[in-house]
């Protein structure tokens, strides 16, 4: 017998197109979004107002919205993994 370790499973190009297909048209969707709007708009939050291009603060909130998402699933994983 050879000892070399055995390579694990590879996910089929199926699994893969289903993983990181969703998240790929998104980001398209999100950049085709954010292209088409690049004039500079004035935002209002509380008392603060600032002028900013359209597409600086999509990619903000964008952001913020990825980091949110990220932390509930990571909190969500944590929860359930703490149930086993």
């Amino acid at each position: 017998m050879s000892d070399l370790p055995l390579l694990p499973e590879q996910p089929s190009s199926s699994d893969q197109i289903r993983r990181f297909g969703p998240p790929a048209l998104v980001a398209v969707a999100a950049l085709l979004f954010i292209l088409q709007n690049t004039r500079s708009v004035t935002f209002n939050i509380l008392w603060f107002e600032f002028r900013w291009p359209l597409w600086a603060m999509l990619v903000v909130f964008m952001l913020v919205g990825a980091i949110v998402f990220w932390g509930a699933a990571r909190r969500r994983r944590a929860r359930h993994a703490g149930n086993d």
